[in-house]
């Protein structure tokens, strides 16, 4: 496939309309758009999105057609009317140009649902002309689900959701979607595809423009576990421990990060010499992000943004006067491991995860590790950030496009 690859993506609806199936759509078309593609919607209702899709409608697409739902109520009774003929035969005229035009064609459930069997009967008569074009998308499977048990029936075109169409290519959206079609289909497992679906996770946290593109350019979003260190860059904060518990963190957690929010303290010019020690150690350690150092001032709305999207916050400092990061790292159900200090105690209870104030880099590391494994919320907060789309969408791509 050339970078200006041709793919159509067809469903019921475009993605502005609300919806799993429609947001998927809508986050494959961004990457497509984003390598190169020439993306095209066909669908019978919604409209264009994201911006630089081309969309297709054609109203009998929709599974909401007046002629699809007549002819759905008829199949659901067992009846295959001279409509249904006529519906499949409209349906692959007005969709045979935009296959042709297209060197992949992407279809989302409308292969193994039956919301719309003329629909699927008809890109079945398509892509046998052109094996290993089409590609369904499987995100749900109706012959095996017992609500719809009193619409099936014997034969074609019921049990076309129910076998492997010639010259098509399956992928699914899980391993469980997965085996379940190569059960259906009494096919080998690993002649299916698997690519998990994602999510947008600066949205999902509502993570401001300045936020998400500091999070794109450290490439925050791949950093697992992603720790933070709030604080001035003046030695009580130690944070010399926190550079040193990343690099022992990356031996078995290799896309561990560490970001540190702070600018030398004020007061003492010192600090400005501890600010150089810090930066050159952090060159030395892969994954430490140190914002005064890159240049980087952290407003307010941009330090609310890295807690949303931290696995833990770390304070390995030798004396405290309150702790403030405790409460903040509180209000966003961020986990927080820090020293052993009365006045962290004091803040943060039992609720925290305490080092010794004397510990060096490899025992806080051993600590967050700890910490992150018996915590189920961050245990899911990183399995979420595992499935955020700038990870799961270079494997749709291929399976697109492949």
């Amino acid at each position: 496939m050339t970078a200006r690859t041709r793919v159509l993506l067809l469903h019921y609806t475009s993605p502005s309309v609300l919806g799993g199936v429609e947001q998927v759509m809508a986050a494959h078309a961004r990457g497509l758009l984003d390598a190169g593609a020439r993306v095209t919607i066909v669908a019978g209702r919604g409209r264009a999105v994201p911006p630089g899709v081309r969309l297709v409608r054609i109203p009998e697409v929709s599974s909401t057609h007046p002629a699809v739902l007549r002819d759905l109520r008829a199949l659901a009774a067992g009846r295959v009317t001279a409509e249904h003929a006529r519906l499949v035969a409209r349906l692959v005229r007005a969709i045979a140009p935009h296959v042709a035009a297209a060197d992949r064609v992407v279809v989302h459930n409308v292969l193994t649902m039956h919301k719309s069997l003329a629909l699927a009967e008809a890109i079945a008569a398509l892509a046998r002309p052109k094996p290993g074009q089409v590609v369904a998308w499987t995100h749900d499977i109706a012959w095996l689900d017992p609500r719809y048990a009193a619409e099936r029936h014997a034969g074609d075109p019921w049990d076309l959701v129910a076998r492997r169409i010639p010259g098509v290519r399956y992928v699914a959206v899980s391993e469980e979607r997965a085996r379940q079609l190569a059960r259906l289909f009494r096919v080998p497992r690993r002649g299916i595809g698997v690519v998990p679906n994602g999510i947008d996770i600066p949205a999902r946290l509502g993570l401001s423009a300045a936020g998400a593109r500091l999070a794109e350019r450290l490439r925050l979003l791949e950093a697992d576990p992603l720790l933070l260190l709030p604080a001035r860059l003046t030695r009580r904060k130690r944070i010399e421990v926190a550079i040193d518990a990343l690099a022992a963190l990356r031996s078995t957690h290799p896309s561990a990060a560490l970001v540190v929010t702070g600018s030398p303290g004020p007061h003492n010019v010192a600090n400005r010499e501890y600010a150089r020690e810090l930066a050159r150690r952090a060159r030395r350690t892969r994954g430490v992000h140190l914002l005064h150092d890159l240049g980087v001032r952290a407003s307010d709305r941009v330090m609310a943004d890295l807690y949303a999207l931290a696995d833990a916050v770390v304070l390995p400092s030798e004396s405290e006067g309150f702790g403030i990061p405790m409460l903040e790292a509180g209000a966003h159900g961020v986990p927080v491991v820090c020293s052993d200090l009365p006045t962290l105690r004091a803040v943060a209870g039992a609720s925290a995860t305490y080092v010794d104030t004397a510990a060096d880099g490899r025992a806080f590391a051993a600590a967050v590790a700890r910490r992150l494994r018996s915590d189920p919320v961050a245990r899911l907060r990183r399995r979420a950030k595992q499935h955020a789309w700038p990870r799961v969408l270079p494997a749709a791509i291929r399976a697109m496009l492949g």
